[in-house]
């Protein structure tokens, strides 16, 4: 009986070694570059030091972290009839004129997420390659003594030389314009 059972036992070993298929080889589901993948925690830190002087309203500091060819799209509109700042002077005339004219006392960004992103292939709206950061913060602001408070969202795109080439803006205006009693955007430059 030990014969007979060591015998089946000896066969099943046998048998179950030899018809192990062999195991599929893990094939990669593209071989194209990821279209995005994560960018240097350095450009968070380049986005928050922009983010720190744009809230101090120190635009001249500020302007030296934007590229000569710095494009600011605002929220008000689709991707046909936003307004868009072109140009670093253009830009800084701009807030600088916003400003004096609007009423902003205080400006204070807290609670931001930022992202660092690296597009290996253009971008469907910008058409731009590159690191963008994508930022999340509230804005606290304050005008003619009034408060108010905006969730905002940023998509800023930096140059090969890590200058600041474009700010796009989404936020819901208004609480702002609610506050101010005005379009903000006219106050300063009518378009």
């Amino acid at each position: 009986m030990k014969k007979i059972i060591a015998l089946i036992a000896g066969m099943l070993l046998i048998f179950s070694c030899n018809d192990r298929q062999e195991e599929p080889k893990q094939v990669p589901v593209t071989d194209d570059l990821s279209n995005y993948e994560v960018a240097s925690e350095k450009f968070s830190e380049i986005n928050m030091e922009a983010m720190d002087k744009m809230a101090a309203l120190d635009y001249e500091a500020w302007g030296e972290m934007l590229a000569d060819d710095v494009q600011y799209f605002f929220p008000d509109g689709d991707a046909n009839t936003r307004t868009i700042l072109v140009g670093k002077e253009e830009v800084l005339n701009w807030w600088k004129n916003w400003k004096n004219e609007s009423g902003i006392e205080k400006m204070t960004f807290t609670n931001p997420v930022q992202i660092p992103v690296k597009a290996n292939k253009k971008l469907n709206y910008s058409g731009l390659t590159g690191v963008l950061v994508l930022a999340y913060f509230s804005n606290e602001m304050v005008y003619n003594g009034q408060p108010v408070s905006v969730r905002m969202h940023f998509a800023t795109h930096f140059n090969e030389d890590s200058l600041i080439d474009r700010y796009y803006t989404y936020y819901d205006r208004t609480p702002i314009l609610n506050t101010v009693n005005a379009n903000v955007l006219e106050i300063v430059a009518k378009k």
